[in-house]
């Protein structure tokens, strides 16, 4: 039977095994290299560079961040990075949780570059989730010639929630502080990674679920133009932003749990994680740690900037899974009605009215396959169709991609649910998590071939391409070529027609 996991509960069974056989250090010889803040010591793993660990930033509770403070001697960047504060899984981080997160991590080949760089945001519902989960480690790029960069950034109310109603002026927009801190993370790797052998003028920005968003909305914030040459969306979209009163009622809310306003600056770090429990159940909608729409930081919600044709015309790389709503709506809870708290981006009329349109249009779906479906397609499908869409209207490049392998084994079999296009994209699916979690094994490595070169070919500068793919040309709103990846892929045209149709005309 399928069941499903929250977010939490699918990071956590991921990370429990390590990369097998790819992150050990054998006699590993230790490397110096100087940043504009000091040496830092990192290691040679396989083969791979690898520094871990590096702070980029200073984290003042509900203030923008610093750059991190200048340092005597020799950093040693071997250690694991510090996690940022958020309430445990099922298996411990290997860093020490705290505000100070702001640190980042390095996979570089030891060849001579300058090489291109993939600077990827992890997922996690923007509460969970760090850089140096195992899944998401860069060595296979690395060993591809490109230079892999994680980043933590402040996470749940620390890095998602707007406190200029409660606080005062000086605090209006804390809701982008987590953005704030990825655009300071991105100027630290534009200034330093020449230093590691990288090309600071070929850096893609990429990430999956809430990092995919946060790609999306980085794309919306005027601040970080210039800071990425290419983008890369897995899962994610450019419209899952609050307004300021949105952002604010969840604000009153967070307060209230937490014992009052005054107690915001004081409270201790486990009393902000049990408020943040609280406040999210309490909350009528999916997804509440997010960016606020604050006429500054972020002027306007990420994809009317790009409908607009004010966000960089880059070369753009987005695409979601087929199944993608399996992983957190059980079966029970998928036959019943649709309850706000699994609807990310749309009002419950709204929902409602494509329910009845989803039922006339797909007959043959039982009760719980419309539903599934219809989420699927309410927080990841349509999103990424509209950015693909809106960005290749204003001529920008867009290849754009729908996942349908069907998971080998596992709770999902013959399914395509959401995070089964990581372990191919960082080529880590020979994995003990991957095994149990989705039944994946060497006989899935032509997949992992496929997705991850074709990512490698879209970072170095060219067009995603790799063994085992067809030719994929650009989407274009005129025949939205799409890549279809399957079992066998193929390029299909206009291959959500149907339900595109549906969403448009409501």
């Amino acid at each position: 039977m399928v069941y499903a996991l929250d977010r939490r509960a699918m990071l956590g069974l991921l990370a429990i095994a390590p990369v097998a056989g790819r992150l050990r250090a054998a006699g590993a010889a230790k490397l110096t290299i100087a940043t504009r803040h000091g040496m830092v010591r990192g290691r040679v793993e396989d083969g791979i560079r690898v520094f871990t660990g590096i702070p980029y930033g200073r984290a003042a509770r509900f203030r923008p961040a610093l750059e991190a403070r200048n340092w005597q001697g020799v950093l040693d960047a071997t250690g694991p990075a510090s996690v940022a504060p958020q309430l445990p899984g099922m298996a411990p981080f290997a860093g020490r949780m705290g505000e100070d997160c702001l640190h980042l991590n390095i996979w570089a080949p030891t060849t001579a570059g300058p090489h291109p760089v993939l600077f990827y945001i992890h997922g996690g519902a923007n509460e969970t989730g760090w850089s140096g989960e195992p899944l998401i480690a860069g060595d296979r790029f690395a060993a591809d010639g490109v230079i892999c960069v994680t980043a933590n950034y402040r996470l749940g109310a620390l890095g998602f929630m707007e406190l200029g109603d409660l606080l005062g002026p000086d605090y209006r927009g804390s809701a982008n502080h987590g953005l704030r801190d990825l655009v300071l993370a991105l100027r630290w790797v534009r200034a330093n990674i020449g230093a590691f052998d990288g090309d600071p003028r070929r850096i893609t920005i990429a990430g999956e679920s809430a990092g995919g968003k946060n790609v999306g909305s980085l794309i919306g914030m005027p601040a970080a133009d210039g800071l990425y040459a290419r983008a890369a969306i897995f899962s994610g979209g450019g419209q899952t932003v609050h307004s300021m009163e949105q952002a604010q009622e969840f604000a009153r809310l967070f307060a209230e749990k937490l014992g009052g306003a005054d107690r915001l600056l004081s409270a201790g770090v486990d009393q902000i994680l049990t408020a943040q429990k609280a406040a999210k159940a309490a909350w009528p909608h999916n997804f509440p740690f997010r960016p606020v729409v604050d006429g500054a930081a972020l002027p306007m919600v990420p994809l009317d900037r790009i409908r607009a044709g004010l966000a960089p015309r880059i070369p753009m790389l987005i695409g979601s899974n087929a199944d993608e709503s399996r992983l957190f709506l059980p079966p029970a809870m998928a036959g019943a009605p649709l309850a706000p708290q699994s609807v990310a981006n749309e009002s419950m009329d709204r929902v409602a009215a494509l329910d009845r349109a989803y039922a006339r249009t797909f007959p043959d779906l039982s009760e719980a396959e419309r539903h599934w479906r219809l989420l699927t397609a309410e927080e990841y499908g349509m999103p990424c169709l509209r950015v693909a869409e809106a960005h290749a209207r204003n001529g920008a490049p867009v290849w754009r991609y729908r996942l349908t392998y069907p998971a080998p084994g596992g709770p999902f079999k013959g399914l395509a649910p959401h995070v089964l296009d990581v372990p191919f994209t960082f080529d880590h699916l020979q994995t003990q998590g991957m095994a149990g979690f989705f039944g994946l094994s060497a006989v899935d490595q032509p997949m992992a071939d496929a997705l991850h070169g074709a990512v490698v070919h879209f970072v170095r500068g060219g067009v995603p391409m790799a063994r085992g793919l067809p030719v994929w040309p650009t989407y274009t709103p005129e025949r939205r070529a799409t890549m279809d990846l399957d079992t066998t892929p193929s390029l299909q045209i206009d291959p959500d027609g149907k339900e595109r149709a549906l969403w448009d005309a409501l």
